[in-house]
């Protein structure tokens, strides 16, 4: 009764008041880039969320009809489904939101089972200036909150489906090969390679992946090695995006790794993800999903990202960042007589933005009066 099951976990004030605050800077970032906040529900039903996720990573429970719900494991599949009943025909449309998801996956260092999530989805367009702009609030939102030394890689989830193509791979198979590309394990390639038995330019394009990261020179490598005409129009996609965020002045947190993968199924397009340098895993992860909202009835192109707030807190955590400025607390002590007008004086105090905490001379005597920075006593 007293311990908590694996994945959750309390925050003690000091801990919330840095929680809340990254939250408020993330969502001032979204609001002035002219996104609105929306909330859906915590839960519905369990079929929603199981066309995208393994039912055996949903929580799962019964109503009293019978019905199968589930938390939600993502917000982003939630907003397509508002996207796609509740909003049609106002294109191009911003929505932001902050809000916990839950996971039954594997409780692991900065990966928890429940956890909060900010994001941004712009939905009706599919061009090259909304990926650049996802990519810029989500770099403009890490700032906000004081991070730095991070980077931004950019992919495109093409190559992947390019190198697994006409492989007759199982989905096992595939997803191991998956964990292989996230992991950068060249070897653990080069050995499912021959294995499998996989010859001539597949080998060369299974082989060459991982080693496709880097700056601005990656996709000229690229063209290089990849010289069909979808995968040609690809590349020419990300150095349309790259120019847009040079002319934004972000170059300095972007490279390019076009062996990424995300495990997350309904990404379509770019993808990216944010890491901060000592955190060996990224804080935020977004790109184009075009197909989602189809699963609910409407096809419109997408895009979007998530930051974990948790995961940002470690970032700060790490850099040793304080992003709480400290309130001047006051302690006022009265006579029970001088109460209204104790009273009276917190009211006027907390005003002035500072923290007013009352008590009488008797209950004062408990108080530690070293955690304030002013003491006002009333006895007239």
């Amino acid at each position: 009764m007293i311990y908590l099951p694996d994945g959750v976990q309390d925050f003690l004030p000091e801990e919330y008041r840095v929680k809340r605050k990254i939250e408020e800077k993330f969502r001032e970032v979204f609001i002035k880039f002219g996104y609105q906040e929306i909330m859906p529900p915590t839960f519905e039903y369990s079929d929603n969320f199981s066309v995208l996720f393994d039912e055996n990573n949903l929580y799962r429970f019964f109503d009293k009809k019978g019905n199968i719900l589930a938390l939600r494991p993502d917000v982003t599949t939630q907003i397509a489904r508002i996207v796609s009943t509740k909003l049609k025909g106002s294109f191009p449309l911003k929505l932001c939101y902050v809000a916990n998801v839950y996971r039954y996956d594997d409780p692991q260092v900065g990966k928890m089972r429940e956890f909060t999530q900010a994001g941004i989805e712009l939905i009706g367009t599919n061009h090259e200036e909304s990926d650049a702009e996802i990519i810029t609030v989500a770099i403009e939102a890490l700032k906000s909150i004081g991070i730095e030394d991070f980077k931004v890689d950019v992919g495109q989830v093409e190559f992947f489906k390019r190198a697994v193509e006409d492989l007759e791979l199982q989905n096992e198979e595939i997803n191991l090969l998956r964990e292989f590309l996230q992991q950068k394990n060249q070897s653990a390639i080069e050995e499912f390679i021959n294995d499998k038995g996989i010859m001539g330019k597949k080998a060369k394009f299974l082989s060459e992946l991982p080693l496709l990261f880097g700056g601005e020179e990656v996709l000229k490598r690229a063209k290089e090695l990849y010289d069909t005409p979808k995968l040609g129009e690809t590349i020419d996609y990300l150095e349309r995006v790259y120019r847009i965020l040079k002319d934004f002045g972000m170059e300095e947190y972007i490279s390019f790794d076009l062996g990424m993968v995300q495990n997350l199924n309904y990404y379509t397009g770019i993808i990216f993800r944010c890491f901060v340098k000592g955190i060996g895993y990224a804080i935020c992860t977004g790109g184009r999903y075009d197909g989602l909202l189809g699963i609910f009835g409407e096809h419109i192109p997408a895009t979007g990202f998530a930051i974990s707030v948790e995961r940002s807190m470690l970032a700060l955590q790490k850099q040793k960042k304080d992003i709480i400025d400290k309130s001047w607390r006051v302690l006022i002590k009265y006579k029970e007589n001088l109460r209204s007008n104790a009273y009276k004086k917190a009211t006027l105090l907390r005003g002035e933005g500072k923290i007013v905490e009352m008590y009488s001379y008797e209950k004062a005597k408990h108080v530690d009066e070293n955690s304030f920075d002013e003491i006002i006593d009333m006895e007239e």
